[in-house]
């Protein structure tokens, strides 16, 4: 099965089509971990823009 792709709304979009009966544990996990990395890379980026904001 592929992997989730686009914004977090059209994976969520995708993931309500998903029929249960393909989807593995491999793929489960592969999932998380995607979804987990963008959200630190934005936890970051909004890190980042914050403390900038704080300067002036």
């Amino acid at each position: 099965m592929d992997d989730l792709e686009g914004t977090a709304a059209e994976r969520l979009d995708r993931l309500a089509a998903v029929d249960a009966g393909e989807v593995t544990h491999d793929w489960t996990r592969r999932q998380l971990e995607r979804a987990l990395r963008d959200w630190s890379e934005d936890q970051d980026t909004l890190s980042v823009l914050g403390e900038g904001r704080e300067d002036y």
